[in-house]
């Protein structure tokens, strides 16, 4: 099987278990991409069970979202309700739009579940292809080497309680930029193991990517209150557009 596939297997088995509150609040998320999309349509690249979607739908931004795991789709299709959400299986790194969007998005670190730097590029050279005139891609994602991103090799205990213990185990490839983890989930109903690839990207290389791609940086955030970036922030929030759009930035809309 390819990367895909395994993703889509891995996310299937997952979703059972699929804790969204783990990522954080996603009512800032959906408030800042409202601002950023202004009327939409959104494209999420990864929407999984629609922990930002939705939200941002109650917005009144229609978004289209992209999914390898069958199984996190079938989630969203069951708690979206009448919202103007639509959702199909694709591979982010392989995708093709009939329309274009003002704005497209990735969150949570998802990009990183690409993990080589050609499905990377893939992916941003078909965002700079779905982007509409004056759109934004927007790349949510832990900044390597934070403390939301370690990268060293080590064994993490996530959690323990009288009925279960949750360890990582994580091993790092410098030279790949790879991180591998199995997450190990002891409780009454024996050993789970959850393994996750993840390839990092330094922000000085996911600029010249994207600018490869055809897109250029247009702001960088240290977080959903929009707040500007500075050094040493754990996390990033990046704004692409299109390249040859001269538009101005944000804060001059």
């Amino acid at each position: 099987m390819g990367e895909f596939e395994d993703q889509a297997a891995l996310w299937d088995e997952w979703a059972p278990s699929y804790n969204e509150a783990s990522l954080g609040p996603a009512k800032p998320v959906a408030e800042a991409l409202a601002k950023i999309a202004a009327d939409g349509p959104a494209l999420e690249l990864g929407i999984g069970a629609g922990r930002v979607a939705l939200p941002l739908a109650r917005r009144g931004i229609t978004v289209t979202g992209l999914d390898a795991s069958t199984e996190m789709t079938r989630r969203l299709v069951e708690r979206r309700g009448d919202l103007p959400v639509d959702v199909r299986i694709a591979d982010m790194a392989a995708f093709g739009v009939p329309d274009r969007y003002p704005l497209i998005y990735v969150v949570a670190g998802t990009f990183y579940l690409l993990t080589t730097r050609e499905r990377q590029m893939s992916c941003l050279r078909c965002c700079a292809q779905a982007l509409s005139d004056g759109g934004r891609l927007v790349i949510e994602a832990a900044v390597p080497g934070s403390s939301a991103l370690p990268l060293e090799s080590g064994v993490f205990v996530r959690s323990v309680g009288q009925d279960h213990a949750k360890v990582s185990v994580v091993a790092h490839d410098p030279v790949t930029q790879t991180l591998r983890s199995q997450e190990v989930r002891l409780h009454g109903e024996g050993l789970r193991l959850r393994p996750v690839t993840r390839r990092y990207t330094h922000l000085s290389e996911l600029d010249l990517m994207a600018s490869v791609a055809g897109l250029r940086l247009e702001a960088r955030y240290s977080g959903w209150t929009l707040d500007p970036y500075a050094a040493h922030q754990p996390r990033h929030i990046s704004v692409y557009s299109v390249a040859r759009e001269l538009g101005s930035g944000l804060g001059d809309r």
